[in-house]
């Protein structure tokens, strides 16, 4: 097995190694019109007006794979002390549509709330690189039998370099937590609990004022026991049983083997083991803003640790934008 060391900094250290390349003269911008805590790359254009006041997004998320089909719809309510501090809290709802194969069976779905959320968010522009921080904290208000919820407390913190060459944006972000979060594109078959490193490289381009394309590579590198909870409750994994070895589906050692179900398609409400969540893969997403306060992204998400494709979609309106105060220096 591959030391702890080795698999905790190579993809942090590829990751400073990419925000140094990025580095070049870059002009202050507002924080992105994304949710806090799941910041997109398309960042309000570079102004001098502060921002300050409370925002709120809603966001209604969907992903499909052979699992089946998983909705979330989040809600989060937000305040901005300026244009570079905020703090927010939300709560996500999640609808959960299994589809199985097995004879006699009936497509069953599940419905429910998730974790509430608390987290506060930073963003440093400078003449180097964009930063932004954010430190998100969610209370185990969900159903564990479900999935939604992993029964604990978990803490998650994400760190993000940006900087526009024009129309184009790449991107570095690494984070650490003891859960495996969703992202913009991704919406997970499970819910875990665990000791986890996440990143991602990539980059965004605008092809017009209102439609962009992007595309990344993402890691999943975790460390100790892991515990996933699946959102699909009746899934039936490819091979045929419960996945449940030593260290879940995988390998006698704990790792996951490529092509092998993920921990959320185990056939089982739950899952333990090392390196059970361990996973690399790719996603790219169209989007488009066809107004101020609203957006819309397909995307499409490639497991190659796991051999899975998935199709996703996002409808977000920042309903902030329409309430908020701005005041002059």
């Amino acid at each position: 097995m591959k030391s702890i060391f080795a698999r905790i900094f190579l993809a942090p250290t590829f990751s400073v190694i990419v925000s140094v390349v990025l580095a070049s003269p870059a002009m202050g911008q507002n924080p992105a019109t994304a949710p806090p805590g799941q910041s997109s790359n398309r960042d309000a254009k570079e102004t001098q007006t502060p921002i300050k006041g409370f925002n709120e997004y809603e966001n209604f998320r969907g992903m499909v794979n052979s699992s089946g089909t998983l909705l979330k719809l989040d809600s989060t309510l937000g305040y901005d002390f300026n244009s570079y501090v905020g703090v927010f809290t939300g709560v996500p709802l999640y609808f959960a549509y299994d589809s199985t194969n097995t004879p006699g069976q009936t497509r069953v779905h599940d419905a429910g709330a998730g974790d509430a959320y608390f987290g506060v968010e930073v963003y440093v522009p400078n003449s180097i690189v964009n930063y932004s921080t954010t430190l998100t904290a969610s209370a185990p208000t969900g159903s564990v039998s479900k999935g939604f919820s992993p029964g604990e407390p978990t803490v998650d913190w994400n760190n993000r370099f940006r900087h526009h060459f024009g129309r184009f944006t790449p991107f570095v972000a690494a984070g650490l937590g003891n859960t495996v979060p969703d992202s913009q594109l991704v919406t997970r078959n499970f819910t875990s609990l665990g000791k986890v490193g996440h990143f991602e490289e990539g980059a965004e381009v605008e092809l017009t004022q209102r439609v962009y394309l992007g595309g990344s590579a993402y890691q999943i590198v975790p460390f100790g026991n892991q515990q996933v909870f699946n959102r699909f409750a009746t899934a039936v994994p490819r091979d045929g049983n419960s996945g449940q070895g030593k260290g879940g589906p995988g390998h006698d050692d704990g790792g996951p083997a490529p092509g092998q179900p993920p921990p959320g398609n185990t056939g089982q409400p739950s899952a333990s083991g090392d390196d059970l969540t361990q996973e690399r893969g790719f996603g790219a997403w169209l989007g488009f803003e066809p107004t101020r306060i609203v957006r819309l992204e397909m995307g499409y998400t490639r497991s190659v640790t796991f051999a899975l494709n998935s199709f996703s979609f996002n409808v977000g309106f920042n309903v902030g934008k329409l309430f908020r105060s701005r005041q002059p220096h």
